[in-house]
């Protein structure tokens, strides 16, 4: 959930040096120096639910204090600071007036906009700072650099960043002439930097970061990030302080820009170098080359040549590359494609003036570009990776990696010489740019006029209006003025108007549209803003209301390039041996837990495997096992199998759990797992899984995060834990076969007898080990029910789960439908190693017993067995099993007491009682002298009498 309030604040110096702490004398702003001016600001404080200003003990303990969404701030929760010429604090404003009127808080004090001038609150009472001192970590801030402000965790790590920079320096660096002399422009400017490291840092870092359930200075303390706050800032001096240069000269020489990538659709470095009339060119012509690694498997990082750019060919050459167009834009002959490759049209030694490959210089739609250019020797690559574009490929780059000689880097400017109204493909089925009702998000408008209402709807769940982003929806209104009233999801469940502004219906070059500008309050409350500019437009076309926006004349924008040294240097050293190593990750595990922690987890383990869309199609059906390998359930085996439904089911100990109908499972958009134990229940028990690394082998294995929540009588239990599956494919569980003895049906007997340590040597060499998890028997898992074997399913052993009257066994019996048929008591137990071993249970005087014809009804005499698991899809298991019978001995040849048959199958578990009973046979053929009886227990024969009977041994 998020704090949600509007506040109405006017500044008032009076009392300015009155601070919490007391001062230091530092030489800064003084109060004199600050005109008495009152200024009213509208903040929108934003916050993460669970994320708390107050100091814990156990840094990662959940917070003991629940904020609902609208928590009861008070004046004391909020202070005005004011820092001096090296960013520390050297006064605090008074708060003259405090009133609240609903959600609305008005605070008095009188001040001009300011950069050095910050807004602190702390949700547990009254902040706390010390004059002299820096910004405390524990406290969520925002600078006084405009009118309408938003106070959120994205506001507060950005003026943290900055603020770090100055302290560091000793000096406002840049903003210099800002802080000292602070005109309203030049101040506004400042807040635009700081909106729009706000913006980077909600991609770069807040995605990476667990919030609920821990405090902000434990936050600010990581290391992840405090080293991406000290690598933007050093990237963005340098950027803004880079010297101007030739043009040209960059353009024929060739620039790279870098790119990365990881979706549902899979992980992707790309490198794209460009240059214009070069050696390897023709005059005047325009080449770009991309590269790229599309991650595939275990393959290392290395970049292909994908697709090359000619400008002097036609746009044909465009076949040949996969989503090509990236947009439309409009212009006087109406919407033309854009490729977003563009041809040089003029360049001299400070200018360039470019369009893109799909236009002409005739469309009118030319953007001109400058360079400013400066040494990266020395500089961490991290810090200048570590963008929107980039920040996905630092994981394959080492930490300390740092730029050598040669190392440039380029910091380009582009303005559009006049507006450029863009769009996206709006001729695909399912762009991403149509606009559709909030109540009904797949079905798009088909008319402007559909989108408006003749009055402000009384509720949110009346609003005819469409979602800008997941937390904002726009709310058209005539009523004798156009007003647009913007949504803002107030905590995950409360929906408020934030803010109103005006929309405009206009024609242009024929195109009827409705125009207006996003408040600037609204691009910073909104989840990752999908625009540049605030200047967005709607759009009737194909048939569907599309939503675009609108580059300004003369706006400047910015990208960033590499020489080619640069970029070789930085693939040099990009690898994948870089990432976490495979294994079991217990960073992040504990319990409870939130979901914000397990993304902090899932971060840390990380390597650049992850689950994705083609992926997880490509599971359907597989068996996805996992073995145990804790103490207290080792060797436990559970087993996934996701269906094509998007049911799955659940088998514990091979044994299929009840429910599937309900269970169901989906891929949600950061990639992780979710599968939901009854999807009837919105309470439902759940598990996220987010794969961390793959080993991609014959049957591939997956290190997996994981965050499960229970219902335990109404109370949630969480926990986030780790865990390994090995997939494998439906029915290829073969048997291990090696060594095995044979059967000789002449002489009833193993072809080959060995002994039982041959068996303990070959039966461990057949053993599929895999992570640390190696296949056994368990008492859970035998308990109670019955082996059926693939190589003869009329053979049932059942294990029960009762005591033997021998001490550590448990009774059992071994039965046979075919032939005479048999069923034999047993008596088993399970041995420390996983081996299962049971004997015979019968009486002497039942295993001399005769039938009447003089058959004896158990000729073979006593025995015993061993069963070892060699492998398991988890609902079947391959066994190594070796048995001797008492008859061996005195047969001829004779077996030793050691020796007995080897052999393999693969075999089922079932509930005990589902296996069938068996009524044995009596013979009808008299018994011939001398000969053996027509089968053993393992071997029977497949009909009771045994004509002719075999020879004689």
């Amino acid at each position: 959930m998020r704090a949600y309030l509007m506040i109405g604040l006017s500044l008032l110096l009076a009392g300015l040096l009155s601070a919490c702490g007391g001062g230091s004398g530092e030489a800064g702003i003084k109060p004199a120096e600050l005109p008495p001016v009152k200024t009213s600001f509208t903040v929108t404080v934003d916050l993460p639910a669970g994320l708390n200003t107050a100091q814990q003990g156990n840094h990662w303990d959940l917070i003991s204090k629940a904020y609902a969404a609208t928590p009861t701030l008070l004046q004391d929760n909020f202070a005005v600071l004011i820092l001096n010429s090296q960013g520390k604090v050297m006064g605090q404003t008074e708060i003259t007036d405090f009133q609240q009127d609903d959600s609305n808080y008005t605070i008095t004090v009188q001040s001009p906009l300011l950069l050095q001038g910050v807004l602190v609150l702390d949700l547990d009472g009254p902040p706390q700072f010390a004059i002299g001192d820096r910004l405390p970590t524990d406290l969520f801030l925002t600078p006084l650099t405009d009118t309408e402000i938003a106070l959120s965790l994205k506001t507060t790590l950005a003026y943290q960043a900055l603020v770090k920079r100055v302290v560091k320096d000793g000096n406002w660096g840049i903003f210099s002439q800002t802080v000292s002399n602070p005109g309203n422009l030049d101040v506004r400017n400042a807040g635009d930097f700081i909106n729009e490291l706000a913006d980077e840092l909600s991609v770069t870092l807040i995605p990476k970061l667990g919030l609920n359930g821990v405090n902000l200075s434990t936050l600010m303390s990581l290391t992840v990030v405090n080293d991406i706050l000290e690598g933007v800032m050093t990237r963005k001096y340098t950027e803004m302080t880079a010297q101007k240069d030739t043009i040209q000269t960059i353009f024929n020489a060739g620039f790279w820009r870098l790119h990365s990538q990881s979706s549902l659709d899979g992980s992707k470095l790309e490198a794209d170098m460009m240059d214009f009339n070069s050696p390897d060119t023709a005059t005047n012509e325009t080449r770009q080359v991309d590269w790229q690694w599309q991650k595939n498997g275990d393959n290392d990082v290395s970049l292909t040549e994908a697709f090359t750019y000619f400008s002097e060919q036609p746009l044909v050459q465009f076949d040949q590359k996969e989503d090509a167009i990236q947009g439309q834009i409009l212009t006087g002959s109406g919407w033309k494609d854009l490729y977003e490759y563009f041809k040089v049209l003029i360049s001299s030694s400070n200018t360039a003036i470019v369009t893109d490959a799909g236009l002409e210089e005739s469309d009118d739609r030319n953007v001109t570009i400058r360079v400013n250019s400066y040494p990266l020797s020395g500089q961490n690559m991290h810090d200048f990776l570590t963008t929107k574009e980039n920040h996905f490929m630092t994981r394959y780059v080492p930490g300390t990696a740092a730029f050598s000689d040669g190392a440039m880097g380029y910091y380009f400017t582009w303005s559009p010489d006049t507006t450029r109204m863009l769009l996206c493909k709006t001729n695909v089925s399912g762009d991403q740019c149509t606009v559709a009702p909030k109540g009904n998000p797949t079905v798009p408008y088909t008319t402007l006029e559909d989108m408006v209402a003749v009055e402000d709807a009384g509720s949110f769940e009346q609003v005819n209006g469409y979602h800008l982003t997941d937390n904002v929806v726009l709310e058209f209104v005539f009523n004798n003025t156009h007003r647009v009233n913007y949504w803002v999801n107030v905590g995950g469940d409360g929906w408020m108007v934030v803010e109103t502004g005006i929309w405009s219906p206009v024609t242009v070059l024929e195109k009827q549209m409705f125009q207006f500008a996003v408040p600037d309050v609204i691009q910073q409350l909104a989840n990752r803003y999908p625009f540049d500019t605030p200047y967005l437009f709607l759009v009737v076309d194909n048939g569907a209301v599309h939503q675009g926006e609108a580059i300004l004349k003369d706006d400047d924008f910015h990208f960033a390039g590499f020489n080619h040294a640069a970029k070789e240097q930085i693939y040099a050293v990009t690898s994948r041996a870089n990432l976490p190593p495979f294994g079991d990750c217990t960073f992040g595990d504990t319990a409870p837990a939130t979901e914000d922690q397990f993304l902090n987890a899932v971060t840390e383990c990380g390597g650049d495997d992850r689950f994705t869309t083609d992926g997880v199609n490509a599971m359907v059906n597989q068996h996805l096992v996992q073995i145990s390998t804790e103490a207290d359930s080792l060797g436990e085996l559970e087993a996934i199998i996701l269906k094509s439904d998007n049911t799955w089911e659940y088998y514990l100990n091979t044994v299929l759990q009840p429910g599937t109908a309900n269970r169901q499972w989906q891929l949600n958009e950061n990639g992780f797992l979710r599968l939901t134990e009854d999807s009837t229940d919105s309470f439902s028990d759940y598990q996220l899984w987010a794969m961390t690394h793959k080993k991609n082998e014959t049957r591939p294995i997956l290190a997996v995060k994981t965050f499960s929540q229970k219902d335990m009588g109404g109370a949630n239990e969480t926990e986030i834990s780790h865990l390994m599956t090995k997939q494998y494919v439906p029915n290829t569980l073969a048997a291990c076969t090696a060594s095995d003895s044979g059967w000789n049906t002449s002489t009833q007997m193993p072809s080959s007898a060995k002994t039982k340590t041959e068996y303990e040597s070959q039966s461990a060499s057949c053993v599929v080990s895999w992570e640390s998890r190696t296949p056994r028997f368990t008492q859970n898992m035998l308990a109670g029910k019955a082996l059926v074997f693939n190589s003869d399913t009329s053979r049932h052993l059942i294990l029960n789960n009762q005591a033997d009257s021998q001490a550590g066994f448990n009774t059992g019996s071994y039965r046979d439908s075919d032939g005479c048929g048999f069923s034999i008591p047993v008596r088993w137990k399970l041995e420390a190693d996983g081996t299962l071993y049971y004997e015979n249970a019968m009486a002497q005087a039942d295993i001399d017993a005769t039938f009447s014809n003089g058959a004896k009804k158990f000729p073979t005499g006593d025995f015993r067995e061993w069963l070892k698991v060699s492998d398991t899809d988890g609902r079947t298991l391959t066994i190594k099993g070796f048995n001797h019978f008492t008859r061996w001995e005195s047969a001829s040849p004779a077996l030793s007491a050691e020796q007995g048959e080897m052999w393999s199958d693969v075999v089922t578990l079932i509930p005990a009682g589902d296996a069938p009973a068996v009524t044995v046979q009596e013979p009808t053929d008299p018994p011939q002298p001398g000969s053996p009886f027509p089968g053993t227990v393992l071997r029977d024969g497949q009909t009771c009498n045994l004509t002719p009977p075999p020879a004689t041994p």
